[in-house]
C-alpha cells in the first residue's frame, strides 16, 4: 500500500531507518558512528577532509567563520533558497547580499550577480538547486575575474555532477546537509568539505570549540523519524493532522525550520557538533545514496514523458542531475499545489512559499512510478481546469 504523498516530512524514510532509530534511541548508537560519516566523505570526496556539524547552516556558519569574514564584507547568494542560508552568514557578522534568481533556470542570475559585486564583496555562495548544478563555468570565472572565494551549497546536491565532475569539487569549500528532506537524512546534519589544508585545520578548531546539543534535543531529532513513521498514514485526516499538532506542541518534533529563524533569528542548538547518534542514522541512508538518486532521475524521466507540452516549465536535462524534487513553473503553481492538497490530500512543494510561481513534484524513494504516472494524468486536468 502506498503512503501518502508528503513532499517534507522526512520523505527519505524507509522502514529499517524507522527501526535504527529505536534502537539508537534504546541503545545510544554507534559510537564511532561520525568518524565513519566522515570517513565515507573523504572516500567519496578523495584529496578532500571532511569536518561534520549539526546542521547544513551550522557548515555554512562555520565555512564564514573558517575565512575570516567580518563585518564589512560581504557574502552574495541567490534570493531563492532557505533562510538558513543569509542566516549563518549574518551569524557571523558578515553581510548577506541577496542576488536575483533566474525564474527559468531557478539558478542566480549572472548578470545580477556581476551588479551585485563591489569593493566590499568576499564570496558567493552557488546554490545547486534542487540537485541541478548552476553554470559553474560562468560563475567560476566571475569569481576568478573578481578575486572572490566560490563556496558551493550542495544542500540539495550529494552525488550530483557537472561535466561529469562531482559537485561540490569546484570551489574552495563546500557544504551538505543532511536534513529530513534532503538527499540523504539524519534529520539534522551537515558537513562541510575542502582541499585547502589552511581552511581545514580552521574549520576543525572551530569544530573543536563547539558544544554538544542537550539529550533532548537529540532524542526529539531521533523522534522525527519514528512518529512520521506513524502518523503520516493518518495525515490526510483530521486526527492525524490534530496528533501531528500535539506531538509539535508538546515538543516530541521539531520544525525543519525554527520560527526564530524565519524572523532572522539564531536558535540556541545550532551552531553545535554533529551528534554520534544522528551520525548513525545518516550513515544509514548514505550507504543508499546510489540507489535513492537513481530512483529519483527514473521518476523525473516520468514527468519529463508526462508533461512535456502541457504548458509548464521544466528543468533543463542534465545527465548529473539528481532532482531531488522535479520543479516546474506555472503562473497558476500556486493553485495547482492547493488543488492537490485539498482535492487529494497531496503535499507537494513550493518551497517556503516563494514568489516565484514553481511547483516540486515528488521524487523521493517511496514515490512510485505508479504514482508519479497518476500525478501527470491529474495535473493535466488541472491544467485544463485553470485556463
Amino acid at each position: 500500500m502506498n503512503r501518502p504523498v508528503n513532499i517534507g516530512l522526512s520523505p527519505n524514510l524507509e522502514a529499517d531507518d524507522v527501526s535504527l532509530a529505536v534502537k539508537v534511541l534504546l541503545t545510544g548508537g554507534e559510537k564511532d558512528a561520525k568518524a565513519k560519516l566522515v570517513k565515507w566523505f573523504e572516500n567519496y570526496f578523495p584529496g578532500f577532509t571532511a569536518i561534520p556539524f549539526n546542521s547544513g547552516r551550522s557548515a555554512e556558519w562555520a565555512i564564514i567563520k573558517a575565512l575570516g569574514l567580518k563585518s564589512d564584507d560581504e557574502v552574495l547568494y541567490q534570493d531563492f533558497t532557505c533562510v538558513a542560508v543569509p542566516n549563518s552568514v549574518e551569524w557571523v557578522g558578515a553581510k548577506a547580499v541577496g542576488v536575483v534568481t533566474d525564474p527559468e533556470t531557478l539558478d542566480i542570475n549572472l548578470i545580477d550577480l556581476e551588479k551585485k559585486i563591489g569593493p566590499k564583496t568576499q564570496a558567493v555562495i552557488v546554490q545547486h538547486t534542487f540537485g541541478q548544478a548552476a553554470d559553474l563555468k560562468k560563475i567560476k570565472q566571475i569569481c576568478d575575474k573578481n578575486k572572490l572565494i566560490l563556496i558551493e551549497d550542495c544542500a540539495h546536491a550529494l552525488g550530483a555532477t557537472y561535466q561529469d565532475k562531482k559537485l561540490g569539487t569546484f570551489g574552495k569549500v563546500a557544504f551538505f546537509s543532511l536534513g529530513r528532506d534532503k538527499v540523504v537524512s539524519s534529520v539534522f546534519g551537515g558537513m562541510t568539505i575542502t582541499k585547502d589544508p589552511k581552511l581545514a585545520r580552521k574549520l576543525i578548531e572551530i569544530e573543536a570549540d563547539l558544544s554538544e546539543n542537550s539529550w533532548s534535543w537529540v532524542t526529539q531529532q531521533l523522534l522525527h523519524p519514528i512518529l512520521t513513521w506513524l502518523l503520516l498514514p493518518l495525515s490526510p485526516f483530521d486526527l492525524g493532522k490534530a496528533m501531528w499538532l500535539i506531538a509539535q506542541k508538546l515538543q516530541l518534533l521539531s520544525m525543519a525550520v525554527y520560527e526564530t529563524e524565519r524572523q532572522g533569528g539564531q536558535p540556541s542548538c545550532f551552531p553545535a557538533k554533529y551528534s554520534p547518534k544522528l551520525a548513525t542514522l545518516g550513515l544509514h541512508q548514505l550507504h543508499k545514496l546510489a540507489r535513492f538518486n537513481q530512483h529519483r532521475r527514473d521518476i523525473a524521466a516520468i514527468y519529463f514523458k508526462q508533461l512535456t507540452e502541457t504548458g509548464l516549465g521544466l528543468p533543463s536535462k542534465q545527465d548529473g542531475g539528481i532532482y531531488l524534487r522535479f520543479t516546474v513553473t506555472h503562473p497558476k503553481a500556486r493553485e495547482l499545489y492547493l488543488r492537490a492538497k485539498v482535492e487529494k490530500k497531496w503535499i507537494l512543494g513550493d518551497w517556503y512559499k516563494s514568489a516565484l510561481p514553481v511547483l516540486n513534484l515528488p521524487t523521493y524513494p517511496n514515490f512510485t512510478e505508479v504514482q508519479a504516472k497518476q500525478l501527470c494524468d491529474q495535473i493535466k486536468i488541472w491544467l485544463k481546469l485553470t485556463k
